[in-house]
């Protein structure tokens, strides 16, 4: 196989005889004088090609085609060829022999690899193996610590579970009492109803017929079955979160098992009856308070029960309403318009209003938003209101309207035919008569708020004052509404609290009894 012939590197003609050590580049022989007198400052050493060193390469000029950096420029610090030192980059730059810098390079390379070798080296590869045991270690003490969590995990889970069923036992037990408690009560009550059914039973198939001894083998004792005996009322018990993260014993909360159970009281069923059945009339001789609680709001201007015991409550101001019970328990809140306060929560269908000059005021029943009645004026042509401020209706159709020009209460008939005006010049009073609301009960009866001196009038169907109640009871009450129990509620201007009474001896309350 021929050998391939190596080309001279300065004229690429002719083949390769000699070989010039100090700048590292192949010649012909007729090449050796041009390159030695190329750089006649230089020392050459010419050699036969086959007697050349072989160690190192020299770079490319990457300006010069064909030319090898033999020199290095300092200034410039970069390899440079012979033609670069005479451009005027380089121009009266410190130059060195390529290979002296190389030299000095290849040692300072070779003492810092011996450096790095012997001393760096080993020195990452200690903290490597550091890092290594560390990591290893760290590994194995979360992997103790998450065994450890997992244990105390498992315990607190345990004392959890424990604890849970142990309240899940106590509520059955609970519950199972108190529909005990129930049961043994309304097995009393279905034997009394079954006695009376089978009275009224025979009583009927007496009067069916026509045999006289029927009727007179019938008994009937005075006021039998009228006596309706106590109802015992229970509640469920009252369940609290804890507030002690640190004990299991109460972190599932508590339950209060006390104050659950009350008693309705029995009565008497009396002949005397209003529009829902018999029930006795009678007025206690002091009302009593079955509830008192503060609403939050600065000042009462509405309130409405709604259902037994529910109410909702309007503030000055805020702009909301809110819902309670009657132990006082915020149930719900509504905004209705910020920054303002609602005038009332219920309209039945009639409307009080005034004119712009406030010379006029009437009275006008809706139906569908379009008036179809306008009360103003009495049988005289003079006018009835001078400021309508709160309007109810009792069982006989009257309207009741309170009268805020006048302080007084004026009531006319379904037609709008005046019947009476009532300004509490009936009884002595430290102030004049001050009303703010109205409302009427199942009895047909009238209850009048009188905010200055603090006291609720109450009136029959005529206007005939029955009775003053709740001085030194209440302060300055603003609104008052009656529920279906016929337990009056009134709410208070000044305090914001709000008050339930028992005012009749027919109303059916609850009292506390103690628990089982």
């Amino acid at each position: 196989m021929a050998q391939a012939i190596i080309i001279c590197e300065l004229c690429e003609d002719e083949p390769v005889l000699m070989h010039c050590n100090s700048c590292h580049i192949k010649l012909c022989t007729e090449c050796v004088g041009k390159h030695v007198s190329s750089l006649i400052s230089k020392k050459h050493d010419v050699v036969g090609f086959r007697y050349r060193e072989r160690d190192v390469i020299l770079p490319e000029c990457h300006l010069h085609q064909h030319q090898k950096c033999d020199i290095y420029c300092r200034n410039c610090d970069i390899p440079i060829c012979s033609r670069c030192i005479l451009s005027p980059e380089h121009k009266q730059h410190e130059i060195s022999d390529i290979m002296d810098e190389y030299l000095s390079r290849r040692e300072l390379l070779s003492q810092e690899t011996t450096l790095l070798e012997r001393f760096v080296i080993p020195e990452f590869n200690k903290m490597e193996n550091s890092l290594n045991s560390e990591m290893a270690k760290l590994s194995q003490d979360y992997e103790s610590v998450t065994s450890s969590l997992i244990s105390k995990v498992e315990k607190i889970y345990l004392e959890i579970n424990e604890n849970f069923e142990e309240k899940k036992t106590l509520l059955r037990n609970s519950k199972d009492n108190d529909l005990g408690e129930l049961r043994s009560q309304m097995k009393g009550f279905s034997k009394r109803h079954r006695e009376v059914q089978q009275t009224a039973s025979g009583y009927k198939a007496a009067l069916s017929g026509k045999n006289i001894a029927d009727v007179f083998s019938c008994t009937v004792t005075e006021n039998q079955f009228r006596e309706i005996p106590s109802m015992v009322e229970i509640s469920s018990p009252k369940y609290s979160r804890s507030r002690d993260p640190n004990s299991i014993e109460t972190l599932l909360g508590k339950f209060d098992f006390g104050n659950r159970m009350s008693t309705l009281r029995g009565y008497t069923i009396s002949t005397l009856s209003n529009n829902d059945g018999l029930v006795e009339k009678r007025f206690l001789s002091e009302p009593k308070v079955l509830s008192s609680f503060d609403s939050g709001y600065e000042e009462i201007q509405t309130i409405a029960c709604a259902g037994n015991d529910e109410i909702w409550v309007v503030g000055k101001v805020h702009g909301t309403m809110t819902k309670f019970n009657i132990k006082g328990v915020k149930l719900e809140t509504l905004q209705v318009t910020e920054g303002y306060s609602p005038n009332d929560v219920d309209i039945d269908g009639k409307v009080g209003m005034v004119t712009a000059d406030k010379k006029n005021a009437r009275v006008v029943r809706l139906v569908r938003t379009r008036p179809k009645q306008k009360i103003q004026f009495d049988d005289q042509g003079q006018q009835l209101f001078l400021r309508p401020q709160a309007i109810v209706e009792n069982r006989k159709e009257d309207i009741c309207v309170v009268n805020g020009g006048s302080k007084s209460l004026v009531v006319v008939n379904k037609s709008g035919i005046f019947r009476f005006i009532y300004n509490g010049n009936q009884i002595s009073q430290t102030f004049f008569f001050r009303p703010s609301s109205v409302v009427t009960d199942s009895f047909g009866q009238i209850l009048v708020t009188d905010t200055l001196n603090s006291c609720i009038h109450i009136l029959d169907e005529d206007g005939a004052l029955l009775n003053c109640i709740g001085r030194f009871m209440m302060n300055i009450p603003s609104d008052l509404d009656i529920d279906e129990n016929e337990n009056l509620w009134i709410g208070e201007f000044h305090s914001g609290n709000v008050k339930v009474f028992r005012y009749l001896a027919a109303c059916r309350t609850a009292e506390s009894i103690p628990p089982k």
